[in-house]
């Protein structure tokens, strides 16, 4: 079933096709940051809060933001749309109530992005590491320990769902291929699968960094996509490992645009 077959109503849609846009953009722009730290053309490697940063400073910069946290929200809703409508067709048994779970904590996540996107517009940011506050907050509670843990388990999961996801090529179900040619079909099959395997790399490093968080209850040790590529950086070869994740996280982005250029629609 398509993840948009039910949508009969416009604005349903406009949530479905700008959020894709905006994502579109937040990836892309934070593949092509890394790919840039990595032939010098930038600092470092940056994570999404970076990137929201990195827009507000361009040209346009403060219409951009508006632009771009309108579009989070619309991902946002839409994600939460998904998730009580069920238009995934994903079910009520337990596996199907665990997907609709993760498109609305997914949902949210890009909805709080929104969110401190508004933040930068209003000049109220604190430019804290918010996450690993959290993550201290929690660790203060006697069973503060074993939710990191499952916390960092749930992230493996993902991981490896977006593995499967890319391998068996399942996000070509997401796209409407009429009209499409042969050629194209092709290119957006190589975006997607660049972008998913890409995708359940950072995940996987991310659930190891919340593994150590657990172990040692020290929240410092988390890391988040910045964080990853400076780990892949400090490994063997490290420079061709984090060019290939950039590259996917590049392309992923540019799937997303895809997304809402041929939504699957009945």
């Amino acid at each position: 079933m398509s993840t948009v077959a039910t949508l009969s109503n416009d604005w349903k849609r406009n949530f479905y096709i700008f959020g894709h846009i905006a994502k579109g953009v937040v990836y892309s722009a934070l593949g092509g940051v890394a790919l840039a730290a990595v032939i010098g053309e930038a600092s470092g490697p940056g994570g999404m809060k970076d990137v929201i940063r990195w827009i507000q400073n361009q040209p346009f910069g403060q219409i951009l933001l508006v632009l771009i946290a309108i579009g989070l929200f619309s991902y946002c809703a839409w994600r939460w749309i998904k998730s009580l409508e069920d238009t995934g067709n994903e079910g009520n048994d337990a596996e199907g109530l665990v997907k609709r779970t993760g498109y609305a904590a997914s949902g949210t996540a890009y909805g709080l992005l929104g969110v401190y996107a508004i933040t930068l517009l209003t000049g109220s940011s604190s430019g804290g590491s918010s996450k690993q506050d959290m993550l201290g907050q929690i660790l203060q509670e006697s069973w503060g320990q074993i939710v990191v843990g499952i916390i960092a388990l749930i992230l493996v999961g993902v991981g490896i769902y977006q593995l499967n996801k890319g391998l068996k090529e399942k996000y070509m179900e997401d796209i409407n291929h009429t009209g499409v040619s042969s050629q194209e079909r092709q290119l957006y099959r190589n975006f997607g699968k660049a972008g998913f395997i890409s995708r359940s790399v950072v995940y996987g490093i991310m659930a190891y960094f919340l593994g150590r968080v657990a172990l040692t209850s020290d929240p410092s040790q988390y890391r988040g996509v910045e964080g990853v590529l400076e780990y892949l950086g400090g490994q063997t070869m490290g420079t061709i490992l984090v060019a290939l994740v950039a590259l996917g996280l590049l392309l992923y982005g540019l799937f997303m645009f895809v997304k809402a250029k041929y939504p699957q629609v009945s």
